[in-house]
């Protein structure tokens, strides 16, 4: 095949994988400064990379003031020669260039023939000396991977078959947006001039495992829980053309079974027989307000139907088989077995081409298959989970030197997360009418039955079944645009991704719903199980699939400013707009939880996204980077400060378009002084074309039943100010330290709200009136409950001292230590931020004074120390000891090496979390009254209670 066809195929394949990206830097840049033996810089110098893999070389000249920059590296090792006249030709390296790195190498050249070289080979950079770039989205060669409206990671790929993983964790350049935090960016390895490539097998059974310690302190002769897990697969590399065309390719597939001795939690004959004498609580008779004598509930009392059915039907729920451990001696007191399965199938398959000496191409296309399923549990009563889905992604990469000082990159890219999720009715038992045989009436639409909390610290009945499909697509579109000008590296750019977001949600209720009992009534969640004494219960629905679509664009411009040989300066600027979501069929309505108004999407002058956009995510980046002349090039200095904007997914349960009449979610909330009853079930949901300012029907009891979201109608970004000062020294060739001070400031976290909350009473709280007559919105909006209002209203903020020392790999030593001393503040870390203080759940306490929530994040760790390492042995062939030994025992003997990870850090905030007898239906997790020190009772403090 002559060379024009090949260019044609090539092309024609690379285009076929083109599938989308965002617009993140995947490669490295090297810069520096050429000077004489005075110190004058030498303009017109030729500078050549070659990459020492695939023997691909890159071309710049300094400019007038002696500074080259040679962009848009693909991550390798690297040589560095510079070659003018009148000066010997000298050669650096080999070094390595990580991902999104900028490289400082200064060469000094002799006077001399160009014919002589000079050759200098330690040059790795060790201090980072030309960007302050100090790492929520994961990104793979470029293009993003994950769910974008749960934030779920849709894609890992093969280990073996990563070049490099890379964790930014703040004052990113200008070409990265749309993160809060970290980004993750991981690149795939290319192809060399060398056939390479590995096969394995990763092997884990119960046969090599140890038991559990529990298993082992509570049942000595307890056998080991089965487990099989095999990962296996493999890489291969090489040349198309040498010097010009390469692949690589990976395969990893995994394949898991688990299964064994596994356990429950189950009610003791005499927790059946009402007999509560082993609770601490004082069990309340809620017909009389006392307590019952002896903390016995007569057997005529025991009127819940789940309960009666349970206790008479040991297929169901048998009696305990086995000691149980905790303070009450039930828990993990039925032994049984479990089973489950897990497949995973994966690969990858890469190009790169070096077209000409002004045009590199490359390409990728990676495809999974996922599925993971729970075959058996301990308990008939219990439901077992499963998720499948298929995922690719693909990504073509085109960079074009126009001179060489003008150099371009193009990018086009495509992802696909299909996520499926599912519960099981493994044991077949409960069938297509499990609630009606316990007593629940109602209907339900998949098999299985509702989830019913049972209490005491009792395993629970059934799931609610918050089932999904998920299939999300992105289009992204990016380009960058490098010119180096005298001192000045500019970057300008724009980005275009396009989101395709389709989902099925059943609701956080899920499709078979839930009945919650706590210890509103009796003081105990399990005796208020058995009275029948119900705090709350909800339904989702299980149809009603909607779309959303959205276009984020973005535009940047960075210049690094070459101020002086030993200063840089850093300047960005980066603009993006993200359209509001509005879905392919109009299927959504919001609430203006102000006036109590619905707005439809497209109708009465509402736009189709129901809030508006926001046009002002303008995000300055500066930076300092300062090297003394004093210090000899040992010591660095770097300062900056980055305002960041993020656009969370916000999750499906948050979205507009599961509001009535397209989608129905009850939720019943019961006073605490009126409970309901599960013998109701699901009778009394509403059904059909009900919209939430329809008239409630008018029945004794019935209460507002319709789960409603709402989104702020001028609902912003969340934004975050960057910053840090470091210094970091280094001592030797592969040896330095940093220590720095970084700072974090979050505005406008986007963070659920509850808009519904009943006011608090008048008077005595016996006197008060029933809570869902005390809701705001219940005149305008009688069948509304909750309201779940997203709104970007949430702050954070975080100060640190970071100290880092770090040895790169010399002499068969590497390692890292590292110290954080920290403190991390908030009200609320929005809604993937894992609740807010100290873990309370995803909203305030109180939804009228949430500065009440404000405290120590539930992460907060003070003090953080990690150290890690590897040395090699100096065992085998050409090394310290056994240098000659023969190929058969070094195989053996030679070849290995030693890692180790130690860390240790101060514990994590603790908040002490209570029932909610409120009277306000708090929605998140209740704080107890606390009055003096905190202490452990320490006749609790044992191994059985961990």
């Amino acid at each position: 095949m002559n060379l024009n066809k090949t260019l044609v195929f090539v092309t024609l394949c690379l285009l076929v994988l083109a599938l989308s990206a965002t617009g993140q830097t995947i490669t490295g840049t090297i810069t520096g400064t050429v000077t004489d033996p005075s110190g004058s810089v030498i303009p017109n110098a030729k500078v050549t990379a070659t990459n020492t893999a695939t023997n691909v070389s890159n071309d710049t000249q300094t400019n007038e003031a002696g500074v080259y920059n040679l962009l848009f590296l693909p991550i390798s090792d690297y040589t560095l020669s510079v070659t003018v006249k009148g000066f010997k030709k000298s050669t650096l390296g080999p070094f390595k260039l990580a991902g999104s790195q900028t490289a400082r190498v200064d060469v000094k050249l002799e006077v001399g023939d160009t014919t002589q070289t000079v050759e200098v080979i330690d040059v790795a950079p060790v201090l980072q000396t030309e960007t302050t770039q100090t790492g929520d989205s994961i990104m793979l060669d470029g293009v993003d991977v994950n769910d974008s409206i749960d934030n779920r990671v849709g894609y890992s790929p093969n280990v073996d078959a990563l070049e490099e993983v890379k964790v930014l964790t703040g004052n990113a350049a200008a070409d990265y947006g749309n993160a809060g935090g970290a980004a993750v960016v991981m690149s795939l390895k290319s192809g060399t001039n060398q056939f390479r490539g590995n096969v394995f097998e990763f092997l884990q059974n119960d046969k090599l495992n140890a038991n559990g310690f529990f298993r082992n302190r509570n049942l000595s002769t307890a056998k080991r829980t089965g487990f099989k897990r095999n990962i296996f697969g493999g890489t291969i590399g090489g040349p198309i053309m040498k010097d010009k065309m390469f692949f690589f390719a990976d395969y990893e597939g995994t394949e898991q079974s688990a299964g064994g001795p596994t356990s429950a939690s189950v009610a003791p004959q005499a927790w059946r027989n009402g007999d509560l004498s082993a609770f601490p609580n004082t069990i309340i008779d809620p017909t009389t307000g006392t307590a019952f004598p002896g903390k016995q509930i007569p057997a005529s009392r025991i009127v819940n139907p789940v309960a009666r059915k349970l206790f008479s039907s040991p297929d169901f729920y048998p009696l305990p088989n086995q000691a149980g451990s905790g303070a009450l001696g039930v828990s993990g007191n039925y032994g049984a077995t479990s089973a489950s399965a897990l497949k995973n199938h994966q690969g990858d398959v890469k190009i790169d081409f070096r077209l000409s000496d002004k045009d590199s191409l490359s390409g990728r296309y990676s495809k999974g298959q996922y599925e993971s399923f729970g075959s058996r549990a301990a308990l008939p009563i219990n439901m077992t989970s499963g998720q499948e889905g298929p995922t690719q992604s693909g990504v073509v990469n085109w960079v074009r030197t126009f001179s060489p000082t003008i150099v371009n990159e193009a990018r086009a890219a495509y992802s696909r997360v299909v996520i499926k999720d599912t519960v099981l009715d493994w044991s077949g038992k409960l069938g297509a009418d499990g609630n009606a045989q316990f007593g629940i009436p109602g209907g339900q639409p998949i098999p299985g039955a509702s989830g019913v909390t049972i209490g005491g610290g009792l395993t629970g009945f059934g799931a609610g079944a918050a089932i999904s499909n998920t299939a999300d697509n992105k289009f992204i579109y990016y380009d960058n645009l490098t010119w180096q000008k005298e001192r000045h590296l500019l970057k300008m750019g724009a980005q275009l991704t396009r989101y395709q977001q389709n989902r099925y949600y059943a609701g956080n209720n899920g499709a078979l719903g839930s009945f919650n009992y706590t210890s509103n009534y009796t003081g105990l969640d399990y005796s208020d199980f058995l009275l029948d004494q119900l705090s709350s219960k909800g339904r989702g629905s299980a149809t009603g699939t909607w779309g959303h679509r959205s276009w984020r664009s973005a535009l940047f411009i960075q210049d690094d400013w070459k101020v002086t040989q030993t200063f840089t300066i850093n300047l960005g600027m980066r603009w993006e707009y993200m359209q509001p979501l509005y879905e392919v069929a109009d299927r959504q309505v919001n609430i203006d939880t102000y006036t109590g108004q619905l707005l439809y999407a497209g109708k009465n002058g509402v736009s189709r996204a129901t809030y508006n956009g926001y046009g002002k995510q303008f995000m300055p980046r500066i930076g300092l980077a300062w090297t003394p002349v004093a210090m000899k090039n040992k010591m660095v200095v770097r300062a900056g400060y980055a305002f960041m904007s993020f656009m969370e997914g916000t999750g499906a349960n948050l979205r507009t378009t599961l509001n009535p009449p397209f989608f129905l979610e009850t939720n019943f909330t019961y006073d605490v002084r009126t409970p309901g009853s599960i013998t109701k079930g699901f009778a009394d949901v509403v059904t059909g074309n009900i919209t939430l300012d329809m008239a409630r029907p008018a029945v004794a009891g019935v209460v507002p039943q319709l789960q409603g979201r709402a989104w702020d109608q001028n609902l912003r970004p969340q934004t975050t100010s960057q910053m840090n000062v470091a210094i970091e020294y280094q001592f030797d060739k592969a040896t330095s330290l940093s220590t720095a001070y970084v700072g974090q400031k979050g505005t406008h976290l986007v963070a659920p709200h509850e808009a519904n909350q009943p006011l608090a009473g008048s008077g005595a709280f016996s006197s008060w009136t029933n809570l869902n007559l005390r809701r705001p919105l219940i005149n305008r909006l009688p069948n509304l409950n909750n309201v779940a209002l997203t709104e970007g209203s949430a702050t954070m903020d975080y100060h640190a001292l970071q100290m880092t020392g770090r040895r790169r790999f010399s002499s068969g030593l590497e390692f890292m230590a590292a110290y954080t001393f920290g403190k991390t503040l908030t009200d609320n870390l929005g809604y993937y931020g894992g609740g807010f203080t100290a873990g309370e759940g995803a909203y305030w306490q109180n939804a009228y004074d949430r500065r009440a929530n404000r405290g120590p994040s539930f992460f907060d760790v003070t003090h953080n120390f990690t150290i890690g390492g590897l040395y090699d042995l100096p065992i085998g062939k050409g090394k310290q000891f056994g240098s000659d030994m023969n190929k058969g025992v070094d195989l053996l003997l030679g070849g290995w090496n030693i890692n180790y990870t130690v860390m240790a850090r101060s514990g994590f905030p603790v908040t002490i979390l209570a029932t909610d007898r409120t009277g306000q239906a708090v929605r998140g997790n209740v704080r107890a009254n606390r009055y003096g020190s905190l202490k452990v009772d320490q006749s609790l403090v044992s191994i059985d209670n961990y």
